[in-house]
């Protein structure tokens, strides 16, 4: 019930994205110019979903560099297609498909109109390599690319304890 709940939570504040001038002059503290245009590159919903992510982190007293940088870019993976509403709601849908149904549906990465669910499907990846270009830390990218994955048992502590912030504040 609880991922229904948060479901139709971001289903709402999605019709409603918006981001203030004062928040865009706020990402200058936490990212570069570089990484500043990746931000800017994600829909408006994705940069809401980010910028409401920092806010949750600071309001849970998070202060790591790494953490805030990795919340605002985590999801700009998906700027790499156009990406509707209604696909986004199809990609969430096809979660209760089994595996390999979904898995294979979202494999092609040819430019077609499967395009934007090989992107919902493989965001992570594109995000960690976009930041990874633009110059972001080793761990920045990391967090990117690990976000959606369980963490892992070998994993430093701190790693460790950055990724699990990272993913608990996501699902909230």
């Amino acid at each position: 019930m609880k991922n229904v709940f948060h479901r139709v939570k971001q289903f709402w504040r999605s019709l409603n994205a918006g981001v203030g001038a004062h928040e865009r002059r706020l990402l200058s503290e936490y990212l570069d110019p570089p990484a500043r245009a990746l931000f800017e590159r994600m829909s408006l919903n994705d940069q809401r979903h980010s910028l409401d992510l920092l806010y949750l982190l600071r309001e849970r007293g998070e202060t790591d560099e790494s953490l805030l940088q990795a919340a605002l870019l985590h999801d700009v993976g998906k700027a790499q297609a156009q990406i509707r509403l209604w696909q986004r709601v199809a990609y969430v849908l096809m979660g209760k498909l089994p595996g390999r149904m979904r898995a294979r549906f979202c494999a092609s990465s040819r430019r077609d109109w499967r395009y934007p669910f090989f992107v919902l499907a493989h965001h992570t990846e594109l995000g960690a390599e976009l930041a990874r270009r633009a110059g972001c830390s080793a761990e920045v990218v990391a967090l990117i690319r690990d976000h959606q994955r369980p963490i892992p048992p070998q994993i430093a502590t701190s790693s460790r304890r950055r990724l699990s912030a990272l993913q608990s504040a996501d699902e909230d």
